[in-house]
């Protein structure tokens, strides 16, 4: 029992240090846009204002939360779509609590009636804290367990802030879409000390196609980190206004696959609204430990030219991508 619990303290620690301090990773991908692909800026008809909160891991130390508010806008007629991003990620196993802010820019290209290419680029200032509070060192430990004060200079373990950028592709037609985006192309030191710790790149590429006859939508977003690799493969159905999602996320053909897991959700459309919930239930070394994942989401879509415009498909290509 007690090697299990060291085994899976040792896979948290690689993970959290490898992934999630580089980079935020929803299950509902679709669902935060401007986090996955800064191409995707601008998708909506008009504007579109979205906010999604995972809650990974509970049942390890309260585990990670990972929270996201944007907003996007397409001007459709400069071809130009803005967009903002705004994120927090608090780590309960470690006391780290990072935050974004992160604008976007997209410009379009019309390759055909029914064919679009976009790029985007994305800038992100981040702020990035530790509390030391709780912790314990080594050098406070007595030989009758008293706590005393550490030799550790803390004071550098306040506060941390840089600078990164972000840019994708998307091209996309009224079933099928292909994009790519590499994050943390500057590579910034986030360590707290003297020492060098540099984000690496994190490279990602998706795809999919809808078929809207059958209402089925099956994607896949592939994600690279140096030597760490993860797939989400899977589709939703869709049983307008109702829509479901089942998907694999882990790569079958890696020898450490440590992070396996079976995904299920349920979306529900309303208007000019959508809600989606997500729950990764984990399949691998960590199964009976973590508490799975939860996920929420919402999008609203809006615009600011009033009831007087033309329908939809007379005025631009819609891209297929789900939950917008």
């Amino acid at each position: 029992m007690h090697m299990k619990f060291l085994k899976l303290i040792l896979i948290l620690f690689c993970f959290n240090i490898n992934v999630y301090s580089q980079y935020v990773n929803y299950t509902q991908y679709y669902s935060s846009p401007l986090n996955l692909n800064p191409a995707m800026t601008g998708l909506g008809e008009f504007g579109r204002a979205g906010f999604i909160y995972r809650n990974q891991w509970p049942t390890i130390d309260n585990g990670y939360h990972f929270v996201s508010s944007w907003m996007d806008y397409n001007f459709f007629k400069s071809n130009f779509s803005l967009g903002l991003n705004l994120s927090n990620e608090i780590d309960n196993f470690s006391k780290l609590s990072t935050s974004h802010i992160s604008p976007s820019f997209s410009y379009e290209i019309k390759l055909g009636y029914k064919l679009i290419l976009k790029s985007g680029l994305q800038a992100s200032f981040t702020n990035s804290n530790f509390n030391t509070e709780n912790l314990i060192f080594y050098d406070q430990l007595g030989v009758n367990g008293v706590v005393n004060s550490t030799s550790e200079n803390l004071s550098d373990f306040k506060n941390k802030n840089y600078l990164n950028l972000a840019m994708g592709l998307l091209m996309y037609s009224e079933s099928l879409w292909i994009g790519a985006s590499i994050h943390n192309i500057l590579e910034p030191n986030i360590s707290y000390s003297s020492d060098n710790l540099n984000l690496e790149r994190v490279y990602s590429f998706h795809a999919g196609y809808s078929l809207k006859n059958i209402g089925i939508a099956p994607s896949f977003n592939f994600r690279k980190v140096g030597s760490f690799s993860q797939l989400d493969i899977g589709s939703y159905i869709n049983f307008d206004p109702l829509s479901i999602g089942l998907w694999y996320r882990g790569v079958p053909i890696q020898k450490n696959n440590s992070f396996e897991s079976i995904i299920g959700s349920l979306s529900l459309k309303i208007k000019k609204m959508n809600i989606s919930y997500s729950y990764d239930y984990n399949v691998s070394e960590l199964l009976g430990y973590s508490g799975g994942s939860h996920e929420i989401s919402l999008i609203f879509l809006f615009h600011f030219f009033g009831k007087n415009i033309p329908p939809k498909n007379a005025r631009y290509l819609e891209c297929p991508v789900p939950n917008f």
